[in-house]
């Protein structure tokens, strides 16, 4: 658990976590130079270490924690967080009685300050409909599917794939991102919510830039145009032809991973080229000689939540296979 500055919510957490059903666990608190003492408030535990970081951030605190744990298993939890009392338990026994290698929780996003809502509740209904490897892998690259505080690993998972980076992108999904490529395996345990995930004005994810839509979008065309040079892929095509499509090309180009040609349903574009590429346009309800003119691998780069399952549905409906014609990015 890094913590900077803990201040009101600290006590809840840490208690979230001393009052596991399972027992046997150490709770190591990285002091991220933290001012306000929320720390030294703490009640003395004797399963409670508290150890400081050797650099400021979250990085150098995930690390210091990591090379600091004394079990073989090592899970993550934040300062401003609260684990339900069977959260270490119900994730120990998938890990340990299944192939996944990576167990998050199901969330409830809550907050003392305001009603959460709007995009932030269907982002929840999204986390928490990705419970199997497979959901994992398929919708991978959409959006992170393993809320960060909820994570449980092997420590010699987390060291293979050398830690934490100190990346200009979220450093769980960059985590994640290495950790599909080397064929490791997500999943949650079903039907339970295991975590109550806090938002507030200050939540790192609201005010820090590495957590905005760009960087994300980064990370995904790094890692993505490594997956696809795993698959031996080396020309796409792009569906969506607006800011996500336009900054997708930029960023795979910088990858070295050319895009033949755009895709879109908007019919005021036939005939139109986008950054020297032409644009196919498919009908609605696409038929294959529609979809045949695409060809090769397709990225789906449309954030529009109902589009992208409507594009889905109508590629799966004409044969094409997911992960392998298509994959969903954005």
């Amino acid at each position: 658990m890094p913590v900077h500055n803990g201040g009101q919510y600290l006590h809840a957490a840490v208690d979230s976590i001393i009052e596991q059903t399972h027992h046997k666990l150490e709770l190591i608190i990285i002091d991220d130079h933290s001012t306000d003492r929320a720390i030294q408030s703490l009640n003395p535990n004797e399963r409670l270490r508290i150890i400081e970081s050797p650099n400021k951030g979250i990085v150098p605190a995930l690390n210091a924690g990591l090379k600091a744990a004394k079990y073989p298993i090592v899970a993550r939890m934040d300062g401003d967080d609260i684990a339900l009392p069977k959260r270490l338990e119900v994730q120990l026994d998938l890990l340990l009685n299944t192939d996944a290698d990576i167990v998050g929780t199901q969330i409830q996003l809550f907050s003392e300050e305001f009603e959460i809502g709007g995009g932030y509740l269907r982002y929840q209904e999204w986390i928490n409909s990705q419970i199997s490897s497979t959901d994992i892998e398929t919708n991978f690259w959409i959006e992170s599917c393993i809320p960060h505080p909820s994570a449980m690993m092997a420590k010699s998972l987390l060291e293979s794939l050398e830690g934490y980076l100190d990346t200009p992108w979220p450093e769980d999904y960059d985590l994640w991102a290495r950790a599909h490529l080397a064929g490791y395996k997500f999943a949650k345990p079903k039907d339970q919510i295991l975590l109550k995930w806090r938002d507030y004005p200050e939540r790192t994810s609201r005010v820090d830039q590495r957590y905005n839509d760009e960087q994300f979008l980064r990370c995904k065309a790094q890692y993505l145009s490594k997956l696809l040079s795993q698959k031996g892929v080396k020309e796409v095509s792009i569906w969506g032809t607006g800011p996500t499509g336009t900054k997708l090309y930029h960023l795979l180009s910088e990858q070295h991973i050319k895009v033949s040609s755009f895709v879109d349903v908007n019919p005021k574009l036939k005939g139109r080229n986008k950054l020297g590429k032409p644009i196919h346009i498919i009908g609605k309800a696409p038929t294959q000689d529609e979809l045949a003119v695409v060809g090769g691998m397709c990225l789906i780069a449309v954030r529009s939540w109902g589009a992208r399952e409507r594009i889905r549905e109508a590629l799966l409906t004409t044969g094409y296979r997911e992960l392998i014609d298509f994959i969903i990015v954005a």
